[in-house]
């Protein structure tokens, strides 16, 4: 069983509670603002279209247009294309009944290269699922099992209490190589898998893990101490042209850096730091190609664009409420054109809005690595 997993839990839902409610009642600072919507996609509801508190999503071109997988709490996976507004493909994970998937990535399939696949962290089954693309759709979808899956319940290595991200990493050929999965619940920890090809189909190794479960409030247990490592992406700094993974540490409310081999490069934000200038649960995490990232603070119902290197934050977005142009616990955001997408969950939607300074393009992911050094 996990260690101390009821406290740690109950402790972080506690401040998620206080935290929000607070976003909800404090003024906003003066960098917050109203979003600048120009589009909406989604309302509350189980239809195709309909979301019931989306909680992951990743932006992707696929068939020549942007699309979209969301996942939502009635662990229902929609493939939208963004252009049109039309869901192309629905499908149920196979079992739900503990709870449901958070985390979505869309990279080449660990079985076939030139086939796009979305892995799902589905969280409260302890393991990580893989569906190659497209998917089946139907107004009625079905339990779907998955293309490739692996992870079981447990603390020992390859295994999982909630899975809540993936991140990809591919060989100079194109193939996924290697694969890290963020964890909380008591082991939080980002465990790190090499892809093994000697067996059909290939299995994961475990190979390491970044970071320990933080127990001190102020994160100080270890140079990486977590307290539900959310979102996790890799990127190459342009500066070194070192390979780093990048991750949200949410209930520490903070953003942190690392070589691939675990190594502390940076925090941005502090575990004790509650100005309104502060993250506050920064859930999502989306790098772009101009080396900043977008931040979805689920806490502070806004969204924030930090320079990576420095850690500047270059904006702060966003005010909570209900209304178009308003936010209700963001789990997510990714970038359409000159859009920025937020998972507006807390509303069951997703908005299209005009950012406050012009967006580069997400961040070409995956990418070939050499663990722990450069390319």
């Amino acid at each position: 069983m996990p260690k101390n997993p009821i406290p740690q839990l109950a402790r972080a839902a506690l401040l998620a509670i206080t935290c929000t409610l607070g976003a909800c009642a404090d003024k906003p600072h003066d960098e917050n603002a109203a979003l600048k919507t120009t589009r909406v996609l989604g309302e509350t509801g189980t239809q195709n279209g309909q979301f019931s508190y989306p909680r992951g999503m990743d932006i992707f071109d696929y068939n020549g247009s942007t699309h979209a997988i969301i996942v939502d709490k009635t662990a229902r996976l929609q493939l939208m294309n963004l252009e049109t507004g039309e869901v192309v493909g629905c499908i149920h994970t196979p079992k739900w009944d503990r709870g449901k998937p958070t985390g979505l990535t869309v990279a080449p399939s660990i079985l076939d290269a030139s086939t796009l696949a979305v892995y799902v962290a589905d969280t409260h089954e302890f393991r990580v699922l893989m569906y190659e693309l497209p998917l089946a759709n139907s107004t009625d979808p079905q339990p779907t099992e998955p293309d490739f899956q692996f992870g079981s319940f447990g603390e020992e290595p390859g295994q999982f209490i909630y899975p809540t991200d993936v991140a990809i990493a591919t060989n100079d050929a194109g193939e996924v190589s290697e694969v890290y999965v963020a964890e909380y619940g008591g082991n939080d920890r980002i465990n790190h898998f090499v892809v093994d090809r000697s067996t059909e189909p290939p299995t994961m190794a475990w190979k390491s893990q970044i970071g320990v479960p933080g127990e001190e409030i102020d994160g100080s247990d270890a140079p990486i101490a977590f307290a539900r490592p959310q979102s996790i992406e890799l990127w190459t700094n342009p500066t070194t042209n070192q390979h780093e993974i990048v991750f949200s540490d949410a209930s520490h409310h903070r953003i942190g850096r690392a070589t691939l081999d675990g190594q502390l490069i940076a925090w941005y934000g502090d575990p004790l730091d509650t100005s309104p200038e502060a993250f506050k649960f920064p859930y999502g995490l989306t790098i772009l190609e101009d080396h900043t990232a977008l931040v979805a603070e689920f806490g502070a119902n806004r969204i924030s664009r930090i320079d990576l290197e420095s850690g500047e934050v270059l904006f702060r977005y966003g005010v909570p409420g209900r209304s178009v142009g308003e936010l209700a616990q963001p789990w997510a955001v990714g970038v359409d054109g000159d859009q920025l997408v937020i998972l507006d969950s807390g509303n069951s939607r997703l908005q299209f809005c005009t950012p406050p300074t012009s967006l580069a393009p997400e961040y070409t992911h995956p990418m070939a690595v050499s663990s722990g050094g450069a390319p």
